[in-house]
């Protein structure tokens, strides 16, 4: 029986559910999701032109941008994480802010943090937006893409620091 078929031995309103074998595979998007999948490979895309970036890098940020336009098709061999972080304030207050794209066969995870320090109070971690996508349809969001997008570009404004992770797993960062 296919998923959506109705069971004969169900009521007109009950739709079977799916065995084992029948599960949905593959990434599930709406068309919110790609289009704010396709604001943030915008807003990632001219990372990758930093003259000061290994080449490694910025082949992995052009990966990373590459696989988000081309979503809903799935990349089976990307595995990128890039962080865009930055920091406000001195001794007395100080705050940071991350801002985390992540991507792999098996799932596209999308967040941000912050932490605040008071030297008065001392400090607190918190997260913010986090927007999560698997390869088994499942999805989970809390907070709104738009203020995500938002962050992004008032970090990207300011100094920050460009961390970029892939496929080898090996750290490389940059301030900005």
């Amino acid at each position: 029986m296919k998923p959506n078929d109705v069971d004969a031995s169900l009521d007109g309103d009950q739709k079977a559910e799916p065995e084992g074998s029948e599960l949905k595979e593959g990434f599930q998007f709406d068309g919110y999701d790609l289009a704010f999948l396709s604001k943030v490979a915008q807003r990632l895309a001219p990372l990758a032109a930093r003259p000061s970036l290994a080449p490694e890098e910025a082949r992995a940020i052009e990966r990373a941008v590459a696989a988000l336009r081309k979503l809903p098709e799935p990349t089976p061999e990307i595995n990128v994480q890039i962080e865009v972080a930055h920091h406000m304030g001195g001794e007395e207050f100080s705050e940071s802010y991350s801002y985390v794209v992540k991507l792999d066969p098996r799932r596209i995870e999308i967040r941000s943090s912050g932490s605040q320090r008071d030297a008065a109070v001392g400090s607190s971690s918190f997260g913010l937006e986090s927007l999560e996508w698997d390869a088994h349809g499942q999805a989970a969001r809390t907070g709104n893409r738009d203020t995500w997008l938002e962050r992004l570009a008032y970090a990207l404004a300011r100094d920050h620091t460009l961390s970029v992770k892939y496929e080898s797993g090996g750290p490389c960062a940059e301030t900005v």
